[in-house]
């Protein structure tokens, strides 16, 4: 050993520990402690407070020291200052510094409970023999009395010239290093557990194989208790090792790792201790021809793991500072960070961002564009200062914004009612429609002029112009459209036979009149009997129907109450003039039961597509009749909410008036598994293509299945047993996808709707007579989903 100083006793106690993140091999650059700790003598056995803001050390040999120069070792200390720097060195007193060898071996969770060197008398004055002691720090300047440490068999065991320790922060383990032989040089590293108020016996710590030099000294234990550092003296020098725990007795450790060449250098290295975070290490070396040691530190992580961002933000177009007035944010990987710092008036910012990595930067503003940015600090590993401007450019758009407002009442008109805002005559993806607060919005580029209109059926208004040609930078207009109403009200109304309340149909050839005119450029539909006319508001009409089997009735229309255009619904009766009717009646049956529709529920009927008023229906039996004019076919649909009404036609082309006609209509609850036949179509024989009046059957499904977009339905092909088995079934199938693809290309979804044929494999009658295989020849469909 280079230090002849330090081969009296060097003693070591600590309660630190250490985390995995030190194990790897760092390239922070070791430093050695200012003059404040470092003198012309040697400084060995640094020990941290566990706050971190007092360095003890012991100084050899030193003119001041108890024993002065004579062979003599004792504890020196420096604290924190502010700025980071240690204060100059100040020695102990003497009521710690008792003896000739001096050190601290550790100290403990409360910072006040110190482990030194030594056994002393009873009043504290003079060091009877060797062994630890356990000492109170009072206040700054004042220490109690020292109090023996019982540790079994250490003080007869340890006989060597040199003795160090290390005790882990809750006192359960006590690390030693001695020699067993008299003035021996050479020493093992021993292991004590506490038992009790002391420790147990020391056992001989077995690291790898043992092999690696002479001499293991001044041990020290990692925070989790998994690694072991210490000295080793290896071909006459000492250098810092490290091994791993190997299981739970702390007795066995891996072989033996050095600790980088950082560190470690062809001097002398020993005392490595880590401070509370294990973030520094402090340990003695002397790697040059001095003979003496010196203390060093080295980083092992940066506890502070960012870099500090300045700069400026910049406008690009410009190259000059934002205003103060502007709202700028800066993004770091896409979020907000909680770190940064805005001065708006010097339009500089500042920036907390961790190291390791790549970071995103962007700088936003409302209207403006951000100019990406990349901070690359994958290389950094210490707390440093970096300077970048960002920029913002401004955004080339002209962003339009206003309200369609009513000339008559003065206030917005909702974009509810689908105006357009038309820009250069052409409707554009850019304006957005704002229904909460009745506005639009648009953004376009600069550069050009653009001419606005407003397209609002029923309205008029005019053009307004936004030149923005000559423009540079983000601005905003505000363009108010004044729709003036057209002067008339739309009526859209239908012509209805007053006994029956049903449409009067086409054959009968109706005609609208109004105030005693006849409106020839009015259409009324042949089927449903519906049609349009636009009227002048303000005024009181007399509308009726001329027709070749009815005879018109006044029917009074009064727009005096209206201002400004709207839809009006209007209903116009006729009397038939001989009053050719059918009478229907029978009930409303619940094709799953089987039984008259159950009480108190509400149905309505449709004819030709309109609810007729026509139909008188008995809740409590589930009866009805209907009267109806002979001489037309019908499409007649029951309305219960909750159920598959089905369609039927009923024609009465050949019936003669007064005829009673007994008729059921049906009705299938929406539930999984229910099947309802689909009545009134029609193929070819053998063949399935549908044939045109099918599709008004067809229709009444697709209806149904736009009323209820949950249900999920399977079309399904059946024959009878005619003919052969395998044609049969290609067939039904055939047909069965023939109706499916007609309720696809009606616009209902693909995935509610599947097909499958079953052939003569589910008869409902008998195979036997013609009109039980009529039965048997169906397409049907069967709720499978809700």
């Amino acid at each position: 050993m280079k230090l002849k100083v330090v081969s009296r006793i060097l003693i070591s106690l600590s309660i630190i520990g250490f985390g995995s993140k030190i194990y790897a091999q760092t390239g922070f650059t070791p430093q050695k402690l200012s003059g404040e700790i470092n003198s012309g003598y040697a400084e060995i056995n640094p020990m941290l407070s566990p706050d971190g803001k007092t360095l003890y050390f012991t100084r050899v040999n030193h003119p001041e020291n108890r024993f002065g120069e004579a062979d003599s070792q004792d504890i020196w200390y420096t604290t924190l200052n502010p700025d980071g720097t240690w204060s100059e060195a100040k020695r102990l007193p003497n009521s710690i510094n008792i003896g000739r060898y001096n050190a601290i071996f550790g100290i403990l969770d409360d910072g006040k409970t110190f482990i030194i060197n030594g056994h002393y008398t009873e009043n504290g004055k003079y060091w009877t023999e060797r062994g630890l002691s356990v000492i109170e720090k009072i206040n700054e300047n004042t220490w109690g009395k020292p109090r023996q440490l019982n540790v079994k068999g250490f003080t007869r065991m340890n006989k060597g010239l040199t003795t160090t320790a290390y005790l882990t922060p809750d006192g359960k383990y006590l690390l030693t290093s001695f020699s067993k032989r008299a003035g021996g040089r050479n020493h093992s590293i021993y292991l004590s557990v506490k038992e009790g108020d002391g420790y147990s016996k020391p056992k001989k710590v077995k690291i790898g194989d043992g092999a690696l030099g002479d001499s293991y000294e001044a041990p020290f234990l990692s925070k989790d208790g998994n690694a072991l550092f210490f000295s080793c003296k290896v071909d006459g020098n000492n250098n810092i090792y490290m091994a791993n725990r190997t299981d739970d007795t702390y007795l066995n450790w891996s072989a033996p790792t050095a600790l980088n060449d950082t560190i470690n250098t062809p001097g002398w290295e020993n005392y490595y201790r880590l401070n509370a975070k294990e973030s520094w290490a402090y340990y003695c070396s002397s790697n040059s021809k001095k003979e003496h040691s010196e203390i060093m530190r080295v980083k092992i992580y940066e506890e502070f793991p960012y870099v500090k961002l300045t700069g400026l933000v910049m406008n690009k177009a410009e190259e000059s500072l934002m205003l103060a007035d502007t709202g700028y944010n800066i993004l770091v990987n896409g979020k907000k960070s909680d770190s940064l710092k805005i001065d708006r008036a010097s339009a500089s910012y500042e920036l907390l961002i961790p190291f390791g990595k790549k970071h995103s930067l962007l700088p936003e503003l409302a209207n403006w564009v951000g100019i990406p940015d990349t901070l690359d600090l994958t290389a950094v590993k210490e707390y440093s200062e970096m300077s970048k401007n960002l920029y913002l450019q401004p955004i080339p758009l002209v962003r339009i914004y206003g309200k369609v407002i009513n000339t008559r009442t003065g206030l917005p008109i909702n974009p509810e009612m689908k105006y357009q805002i038309l820009v250069n005559g052409a409707a554009s993806d850019s304006v957005k429609y704002e229904t909460e607060i009745a506005k639009y919005s648009m953004t376009l580029p600069l550069g050009s002029r653009y001419i606005l209109s407003l397209n609002l059926p029923n309205f008029t208004s005019k053009t307004d112009t936004v030149d923005v040609a000559n423009a540079k930078y983000y601005t905003e207009k505000q363009v108010d459209f004044y729709a003036t109403t057209v002067p008339w009200v739309e009526v859209n109304g239908v012509a209805l036979d007053n006994s029956t309340f049903t449409p009067i149909m086409g054959a009968s050839t109706p005609k609208l009149k109004i105030n005693g005119s006849t409106a020839d450029s009015v259409s009324i539909d042949p089927v449903t009997g519906e049609f349009k006319v636009r009227l002048p508001f303000g005024k009181k009409y007399v509308t009726a129907i001329e027709s070749k089997d009815y005879n018109p009735l006044d029917n009074q229309l009064d727009l005096t109450g209206y201002v400004e255009f709207t839809k009006v619904k209007h209903e116009v009766y006729a009397e038939r003039k001989d009053a050719n009717m059918a009478i229907l009646s029978g009930n409303v049956i619940n094709l799953k039961t089987g039984q008259p529709l159950e009480k108190e529920v509400p149905v309505k009927l449709k004819v030709n597509g309109t609810e007729t008023r026509g139909f008188i229906y008995d809740s409590t039996s589930a009866s009805y009749t209907l009267k109806l004019p002979v001489g037309v076919s019908y499409d007649v649909l029951p309305s219960v909410k909750n159920f598959y009404n089905k369609y039927e036609q009923v024609d009465l082309t050949k019936v003669k008036k007064g005829t009673k006609i007994a008729k059921n209509f049906y009705v299938t609850p929406i539930e999984v598994g229910q099947s309802v036949n689909i009545d009134f179509i029609y193929f070819d024989v053998g063949k399935a293509t549908l044939k045109p009046q099918s599709f008004r059957s067809l229709n009444a499904l697709v209806e149904f299945l736009n009323e209820y977009p949950n249900v999920i339905v399977e079309i399904g092909g059946h024959t009878d047993n005619t003919g052969s088995a395998v044609v049969n079934q290609r067939l039904s199938d055939a047909r069965a996808k023939s109706v499916a693809d007609y309720i696809i290309k009606m616009g209902i979804p693909k995935d509610r709707i599947t097909s499958k044929g079953y052939g003569p494999s589910k008869p409902k009658a008998s195979n036997a007579t013609a009109k039980g295989r009529a039965e048997n020849r169906r397409v049907e469909f069967t709720i499978v989903g809700i």
